[in-house]
Parts: C-alpha cells; structure tokens; sequence
C-alpha cells in the first residue's frame, strides 16, 4: 500500500471517529433526535408489570415487546423514550385488554406495575342454590352458608362440604365464624323462641348459650380461638366473658356497652352516653381509652373497623364514616352517607361506596410508587347512575376493586392516569353478598339463592 492510500484511509477513518464519537457518547447518554423541534432531547423510558406472563406490550399500536414465562419475569422497561405521552396497551390472547395514555419524561422511568388482566371468558362455579346466606372465616380458608333446612361448611381447599342439621322446626338466623374457622356461632328460631349456640365444627359438639329472660344476649363473639369461651353483650348494656362449660360464672368486661368489636385479639367498645371508644388488649388485658370527646350516634348497629396496622373506622347510625386519629385522639369525620367501608389486606387503604353511588378510597399511608399518593389523599374510583353494591376488595393485589352495579359484576383498577380500566366479569341478577377468599383466590357471590365461585387468576400466571 502507498504512503498516500495510508494517508487518505487515516484521514478517512479519522473523519468518521470524529463525527460518530460525539454521537456514541451522546447515545450512551440517553439522548436522541427529535425530528419535530430538529433538536438534541433526553430520553425516558416505561417499566411495565403484568398479570399473566407472556403479555403483548404495544406502545402506540406498535409491539414494543412481550413479558417473560418466569415468575419473576413478568415486567419490561422499555427505554429510549423521547419525552412525549403514549398510549400503552397489555394484549394477551384469551385476556381483556388494557390501556392507558402515560406521559415519559426525560432522564425518568414512568411506572405502571399493577396491571392485571381479567379472562375474557370466566368459569361460573356452582356450589349450592336455595342459599339464604353465606359467611367466610377470617382467614378465608372455610365458609359457612345457610339454607332452609340447616347449614354447609366448606373447606374453601377442596370439594369437602359438611352439613350440619338442624333441629326439627328451626330456622338458622344469622350465622358468624368465630375467632378461627373452629367454631361457628348460630342465631336460630325454635318453637318462636331465640335460640344461640356455638358449634364446633371438628368435634361437631352443639351448646347452647343459656340465657336469662330478664338479660338476653345482643350480641356475641367467640374467643380465644380453640376453646368454647366467649364475649357476651347483653341487654342491660353489659359486656360479658363467658366459659360455655360453666355459663353461670360471668365475668364483667367492661358496664355501660353500647356497642363492640373483636378483631385479632383487639377488644374495641363504646360507652353508652357519653359515647367514649375504648381499646382492650385481650392477650395482655390492657386497656386504652382511645377518645376524649364524647361521640354521637353510636349503638349496636355501628359498625367498628380495624386493619392489621391497628387503623381505627367508625360507621356510625347516621352512615358518616370517621377514622381515628391517635394523635389527636378524636375520629375524624372523612364521608358521609356510607354503605359499607373496609380496609384493604395490605393495611395501606380505606375503601367506601356511599348513596351518590359512587366509590371512594382512603390512602393510610404514603405510596412510593407511580402512581404516588400521600397519607390522606381521598381518590373517587368511579360513579354509576344506578346504585353500587357489594365493594370488596381484590386481595391478591389490593390494587383493585370488585362491586356490582347495574346487574353486572365489576372490576376496576385504582389507577387514575388518564382513566381506570374498568372490566365487566359476570352478569348477575340480585347479588346480595360478593367476597373474594385471598386463602384460594376465588370469588365468591351470593345471586338470587345461587351461591358460585369464579377464578379470576390461572393457575399458568
């Protein structure tokens, strides 16, 4: 080769690293061309978690990716991106979609890590009909549910169905689990009169909760677990512990109870005039009283509410909704003309439908990722033109809602960027009692005497 070939490949070779050298460093960077304002911009990106895998990822109809087969493997970031909104859409065969429009911005990461896709087509379990009411234990492994001639248990685990008859000519009432899935307590009639008895559902043993006509029992509580003992309040307004084996030996709680509630280990009671809260530890014996200001409207049909984090909710008979606030040590009013309200499992959120029939949640703490929320923050989930029934809780995520409303049953996302995805699951007629069971990942609804069961989770995701 000539000494001048050596020197126009230097000079060529030369040329091409002083032009692609910028742009190298300038691509390692995050930048790219914005071919619209002819100018150097910083790039962003999108991470993107999905329920099931192998989920389609379009970003403006184009297929920018797909989420992995493994466990842990089911969310992509897709970076690169020039800051501008996009319209994201999750595509799996089988699946409802999902999309929503989502703003990147450079040198950040927009989030989206609670994305769950319903079936299209979903599998309507039926376990029994003629049901006038079912319950579910606390930690949702059985279920109880009443029918005309006596009640079913069931291990929510498998097929396993034990009846328990009835005495001749007695109609169960209410029913209730008691501090575990051991024990059931039931509200029946016989002959016309009130009969209360706690089962156990190993031993099949039936007691009866003995009463006296000048002081019956309003309302009843089983614990500690595993053993026939109970919390008793009666109709002189006085809170009893009770050894079933030997009912005559009462033991005072607590005098002047209107009304109570027993959630993991935690006695919660109100006075009656002045209404005063009051918190007992049963395992310790402690007791706190939680309020200094007299509260109204406060009686044995209020509803007392308790997250595992020790969040306090109060509904009180004029349907106003108030959290307890320990610093100050007052509850605080948060909404009116309540339905039902409960906390979710992961103990970070209140949630409530009221009669606008509308849906709202509470943020009990900070939320550090997209989208975020701070301690306080009040979001409107959805409102319908037609009332909304039976809210609970998607337990296996605790970032979604199910109800229903307008003969359908719902299921909505709380993420509010641009708008809640919003999924029909299954027609239903007169729902009147919808849970969901976090112990096998079932719904379970109550329609028109048709107790059914719907996976809304693959065993494949």
């Amino acid at each position: 080769m000539t000494l001048r070939r050596r020197r126009i490949y230097f000079y060529v070779f030369f040329a091409v690293f002083l032009t692609a050298t910028p742009a190298v460093i300038l691509y390692s960077q995050g930048y790219t061309f914005d071919f619209e304002h002819s100018t150097l911009t910083k790039t962003g990106g999108i991470f993107i978690n999905i329920v099931p895998k192998g989920t389609n990822i379009y970003i403006n109809d184009i297929l920018k990716a797909t989420t992995g087969s493994l466990i842990l493997s089911q969310g992509k970031l897709i970076s690169r991106l020039a800051p501008n909104d996009y319209t994201i859409m999750a595509k799996k065969d089988g699946y409802q979609s999902w999309s929503k429009k989502l703003r990147v911005d450079p040198q950040l990461v927009t989030e989206a890590r609670n994305i769950f896709l319903v079936p299209e087509t979903l599998d309507v379990q039926e376990i029994d009909t003629k049901v006038h009411d079912v319950v579910i234990s606390a930690s949702g492994a059985a279920m109880a549910y009443v029918k005309e001639n006596g009640i079913a248990i069931v291990d929510v685990s498998s097929p396993k169905i034990v009846p328990l008859t009835t005495e001749e000519g007695e109609r169960i009432g209410r029913v209730q689990f008691g501090a575990d899935e051991n024990y059931l307590l039931i509200d029946s009639l016989v002959q016309n009169k009130n009969k209360q008895s706690l089962f156990n559902i190993k031993t099949r043993e039936r007691i009866e909760i003995k009463e006296e006509d000048t002081e019956r029992f309003i309302k009843i509580k089983q614990y500690p677990p595993g053993e026939p003992k109970l919390l008793a309040l009666s109709t002189t307004h006085t809170l009893y512990a009770i050894n079933l084996r030997s009912q005559e030996e009462k033991t005072v709680i607590a005098k002047n109870v209107s009304t109570f509630e027993l959630i993991d280990g935690k006695l919660l009671y109100a006075t009656t005039a002045p209404i005063i809260i009051y918190e007992k530890d049963m395992n310790t014996g402690s007791t706190e009283q939680l309020t200094q200001t007299p509260l109204e409207n406060i009686d044995i049909s209020s509803v007392i509410l308790r997250s595992g984090s020790g969040h306090i909710a109060l509904l009180d008979t004029k349907h106003s909704l108030f959290l307890y606030d320990g610093n100050t040590l007052t509850f605080q009013r948060i909404a009116e003309n309540v339905h039902s309200a409960s906390f979710s499992d992961d103990r970070k959120k209140l949630a409530w439908h009221n009669t606008k029939n509308e849906i709202y949640v509470y943020y009990l703490s900070n939320i550090l990722i997209q989208p975020k929320k701070k301690r306080g923050d009040i979001d409107l989930i959805t409102r319908f033109s037609k009332p909304i029934t039976n809210l609970t809780w998607f337990g296996y995520d605790n970032e979604h809602l199910i109800f229903t409303a307008e003969k359908k049953m719902y299921f909505i996302e709380l993420d509010g960027r641009d708008r809640r995805n919003t999924h029909s699951i299954t027609d239903v007629r007169q729902p009147v009692k919808v849970i969901y069971s976090g112990y096998d990942d079932h719904l379970y609804f109550l329609d028109s005497g048709v107790l059914s069961r719907i996976a809304l989770i693959k065993n494949n995701l």
